[in-house]
C-alpha cells in the first residue's frame, strides 16, 4: 500500500539530512528505527544510551556525528558540490517511491527534475557485459518508447544502462540516471561523458551524499530505485545470479509490468530471460506488445 512522508519541518529535514550523511546510517535503518521511535525529532531527543540501542557498536560515533552534523551548514555544501536535493513531502518526489517499504527520505539530483513528474517511464536494465542483441534491439525499442513520451530510466552503469540512455539521448526524448553513489564520483570512469550529458540536459538522481563513497550494497539499493521509478521494466539480456535479476525481482514484488527479449536457447545471456518469460515475464515480440500491456 502506498504512503507518504507527509509535511516535514525544518527541523525533521536537518535532522534526516544529519543522519544520511552518515555512512552507517542506511535509509533502511532510519525506517527500521522510526516504526519504534514514531516521529522524526525523537532521533535529537536520544541520549548516547539511546542510540547504543539502535546502532550497539557503531553508536559513539553515530552519536557524535549526528551532534556535529546538526550544526553543519548543508546548504553550502550542496551548493558546492553543485547538488540539489528533494525531500519526500515535496511536489517532486515521485510518488511511485511510496511503494518501497524503504523509500529514500532524500533524493540528491543534478539536472532537469521536471523529468520527474513524467507519467510514462521504462525502465531499462541488463548485463554490463551485453552482447550486440541489447543494441539492435534498444535501437529500435527506444525511439517508439520516445514517440510515446516516455522518460527511459537506467542506472548509469556500464552495458545496456548505457546504451539505454545513449538511445534515448540519440531519439531526441529524455532519461534519468539513478546511480548507486555521491554525484562526486562518476563510475564507470569511461562514462564520464554520458554524465555531463544527462547533468546538463536530463537527470541524474541518488539517495546519496554528493561524496558518498562506493559500496558494493549500494547497487542492490540503487536497483530498488530503478526498478520503483517506472511502472514497467524492459530485461534485455541478463547472466544468471546478476543485479539484473534483482532489479527483476524489485520490480515484480512492486506488481510492475516486466517486459523481456527472448533469446536463443543455450545463450547464458538470454537463459534468465527465458526463465522470467516462463514464469509469466512479457515477451517482446514486436513494438506494440508494450503498448498492448501499458494501454497506449
Amino acid at each position: 500500500m502506498e504512503e507518504s512522508c507527509g509535511k516535514l519541518s525544518d527541523i525533521e529535514k536537518k535532522i534526516l539530512l544529519s543522519l544520511l550523511a552518515i555512512e552507517k546510517v542506511t535509509t533502511l535503518k532510519i525506517h527500521k528505527i522510526l516504526k519504534d521511535l514514531g516521529y522524526i525529532e525523537k532521533f535529537s531527543e536520544l541520549s548516547l544510551e539511546g542510540f547504543r540501542i539502535y546502532f550497539g557498536d557503531n553508536a559513539e560515533e553515530v552519536y557524535e556525528k549526528f551532534s556535529n552534523n546538526m550544526k553543519f551548514d548543508f546548504v553550502s555544501y550542496f551548493d558546492f558540490y553543485n547538488v540539489k536535493c528533494i525531500f519526500c513531502d515535496d511536489v517532486y518526489y515521485p510518488q511511485d517511491f511510496f511503494r518501497l517499504y524503504d523509500y529514500p527520505f532524500v533524493i540528491f539530483y543534478r539536472g532537469n527534475k521536471d523529468l520527474l513528474l513524467f507519467k510514462r517511464k521504462m525502465s531499462i536494465v541488463g548485463s554490463r557485459n551485453n552482447t550486440s542483441y541489447s543494441d539492435t534491439a534498444l535501437k529500435v525499442i527506444v525511439p517508439h518508447l520516445i514517440d510515446n513520451n516516455f522518460v527511459i530510466v537506467s542506472g548509469l552503469a556500464s552495458g545496456v544502462d548505457s546504451l539505454a540512455h545513449q538511445a534515448a539521448i540519440e531519439s531526441k526524448g529524455y532519461t534519468i540516471g539513478v546511480i548507486a553513489q555521491g554525484h562526486n564520483i562518476v563510475y564507470p570512469e569511461q562514462s564520464r561523458e554520458l554524465y555531463r550529458q544527462l547533468e546538463a540536459n536530463h537527470l541524474i538522481i541518488s539517495e546519496y551524499f554528493p561524496t558518498s563513497p562506493i559500496r558494493k550494497y549500494k547497487f542492490l539499493e540503487r536497483n530498488r530505485l530503478v526498478a520503483g521509478l517506472s511502472k514497467a521494466l524492459l530485461v534485455t539480456e541478463a547472466a544468471q545470479r546478476s543485479g539484473t535479476q534483482r532489479t527483476i525481482d524489485f520490480a515484480l514484488d512492486l506488481g510492475n509490468s516486466v517486459f523481456c527479449l527472448p533469446g536463443r536457447f543455450g545463450d547464458k545471456m538470454s537463459w534468465s530471460m527465458n526463465e522470467y518469460i516462463k514464469e509469466g515475464a512479457i515477451l517482446v515480440n514486436k513494438l506494440e506488445d508494450f503498448g498492448s500491456e501499458l494501454g497506449f
